[in-house]
């Protein structure tokens, strides 16, 4: 009985160490960023996929919860490798491209195609299944699953 005791505790306990390092993995996700210059536009071009641009602020309280909750969720990160190249503008370390979308407020989202030219923008706090859905809606709106 006790070597059946012990077998039980050693396997619940590898079981917790899976778990915990699998939880490490996921939770270290997070959408691959990148600046604002032509390559990404480049990079949509070539891969044909749209851009997404996150709007943020260090001073923005929901943009932090986005970077915590949003952009680390599994299932918006496989729409963005999907279908986008994603782009990050943050106020305090680009003012001059936040100076061009002040008026969008913070958090905000951008999707452009390839090209630079606006598809849409959404301002405010958006939950994971939202922002899935926001970001499958206008790649079927641009004709395909596939662009």
């Amino acid at each position: 009985m006790r070597g059946s005791h012990v077998l039980k505790i050693s396997l619940f306990l590898m079981l917790f160490v899976v778990l915990v390092a699998f939880t490490q993995l996921v939770a270290g996700a997070s959408v691959p960023w990148q600046t604002w210059s032509e390559a990404p536009f480049a990079q949509a071009k070539a891969e044909k996929k749209l851009v997404l641009v996150d709007l943020s602020a260090e001073w923005c309280g929901f943009c932090k919860k986005m970077d915590a909750t949003t952009w680390r969720d599994p299932q918006v990160l496989a729409a963005i490798e999907k279908n986008y190249v994603p782009i990050k503008i943050v106020d305090e370390k680009d003012p001059e491209l936040a100076a061009r979308y002040r008026d969008y407020g913070r958090p905000a989202v951008i999707i452009m195609d390839a090209d630079g030219r606006e598809l849409m923008h959404k301002r405010g706090y958006m939950k994971p299944q939202w922002m899935e859905w926001l970001l499958q809606a206008v790649v079927q709106e641009q004709g395909s699953d596939e662009l």
